[in-house]
């Protein structure tokens, strides 16, 4: 179990002196048993179900006991059938009788809920059309933040365009909530804890209101990026603490330029905010839209500490303000409109999305057995198959499925990630009691 306690020094829209930070007063870990289960807050108990007729996941082969239904082909789902007939012997097999009553669950996989805060830059420079890797229109719009060619759409309409698209996407997905936080407010600096949008389901209601928030904007002022990015924080943290959001919890920033209103915050920003907001779950994506070249550096070491660097050796120094490639880089690009579309479609289906499934709940109590654990997929199409526990190398590297650190969630990777992720009528199982099948 995981306790965080933290205070937020209030703050709402207006001038952002003493900008609030995420203060950790207190941070104790349990760890699982040293049979390698993992205890009941991250899903039940690994009991064996002997002698019962349950639904069998991978490994599903004939049971021994009395009154249950035939069994199912090993490894390929089916019943875990307790009459002793029918089901075929498959990996692990103890011995020639197969799988004797080792199922003890076998159930539908549950997306692990993600909350998405979307933190957009209305700033006037977003009324300008995009450079499309024309320098001299791009510092033309620092002094002359408008639209050079009114047939063309500005930064704003091709932002405001890419985010829909992305939301048509995550609209697939069960398990996702957004919301949405424009900066500045009505003022030249201003910002506020409170969202446009508060998060909530995806559902019909939802991408109403986020789309009349986006259509009623008219971008003017400078460019927050420290006191929106850190209130975003405290609206975030403070639902936690409240339980009113479970699971994985990201902000998406989008700006197009370097902070324009309390620079000096900016070392607290990277140094506590972004850090401390990571002991909440609360990760941080980082888009840098044309005009934001300064501002490299920063919106780099933004990404980084926020735990969605894109590579291990991504440059976040501080050396140079104009230097970093940590984050969603967009300042030299040749068409903005696809290239935003390419990283907020990425972010959406990125795998904490929807490739990371809850350890289920046994029914018997307490810890899941970690070495009983398979997962099983069923495309829209075809025949139930094994997805094989993948250890042998990172999650990036490997093709099948990883425990999280904390060995609460299961992780998709690699080429099977993908499939699921394509296929919106297959379905993913996790069966508990058989022993792990692995790729060796």
């Amino acid at each position: 179990m995981l306790a965080l306690l933290e205070h937020f020094e209030t703050m709402r829209h207006g001038s952002f002196l003493g900008f609030a930070a995420l203060t950790l007063t207190a941070l104790a870990a349990a760890c699982g048993s040293s049979d390698g289960s993992v205890p009941d807050a991250a899903g039940g108990s690994s009991a064996a179900g002997r002698g019962s007729g349950a639904k069998g996941g991978i490994g599903g082969g004939a049971g021994s006991g009395a009154g249950g239904s035939t069994g199912g082909t090993a490894a390929r789902g089916g019943s875990s059938g307790s009459s002793g007939e029918g089901g075929a012997a498959g990996d692990h097999t103890p011995g020639a009788g197969g799988m004797e009553e080792c199922a003890a669950t076998s159930q539908a996989a549950r997306l692990t809920p993600a909350n998405l805060l979307f933190v957009i830059d209305k700033s006037g420079s977003m009324n300008c059309n995009p450079p499309e890797g024309d320098e001299a229109l791009n510092a033309m719009c620092a002094d002359f933040p408008r639209k050079e060619d009114p047939s063309l759409p500005s930064k704003w309409e091709v932002a405001s365009s890419a985010l829909a698209g992305a939301l048509d996407t995550l609209a697939g997905q069960s398990n996702i909530r957004v919301g949405l936080t424009l900066f500045p407010l009505e003022d030249e600096c201003g910002v506020s804890a409170d969202p446009a949008v508060s998060i909530g389901k995806l559902d019909t209601s939802q991408r109403s209101d986020m789309a009349d928030a986006l259509d009623g904007v008219a971008p003017s002022g400078e460019t927050p990026i420290a006191g929106a990015t850190i209130l975003s924080y405290q609206h975030l943290s403070e639902a936690i603490r409240a339980h009113e959001l479970t699971g994985n919890t990201f902000v998406v920033l989008l700006t197009d330029g370097a902070e324009t209103c309390k620079q000096s915050e900016l070392p607290k920003l990277l140094e506590t905010d972004v850090p401390n907001a990571r002991l909440f779950n609360i990760r941080t994506f980082v888009i840098g839209a044309p005009g934001s070249e300064s501002a490299r550096s920063l919106l780099s070491q933004i990404a980084w500490e926020g735990g969605t660097a894109s590579s291990s050796g991504c440059n976040h120094s501080d050396a140079q303000a104009d230097e970093g490639d940590c984050h969603f880089d967009m300042t030299t690009s040749q068409d903005f409109a696809a290239d935003l579309d390419a990283a907020l479609q990425k972010i959406s289906r990125t795998k904490v999305l929807s490739c990371e499934f809850d350890v289920p709940t046994n029914p018997d109590g307490g810890g899941v057995d970690r070495k009983k654990v398979n997962v099983s997929f069923k495309p829209g199409d075809g025949a139930v198959e094994t997805i094989k526990l993948d250890d042998t190398a990172e999650c990036a590297e490997a093709n099948g499925w990883q425990y999280s650190d904390d060995g609460s969630k299961i992780i998709l990777c690699g080429e099977v990630c993908d499939r699921v992720q394509a296929d919106s009528e297959g379905e993913v199982k996790i069966s508990l009691g058989c022993p792990t099948i692995k790729v060796t």
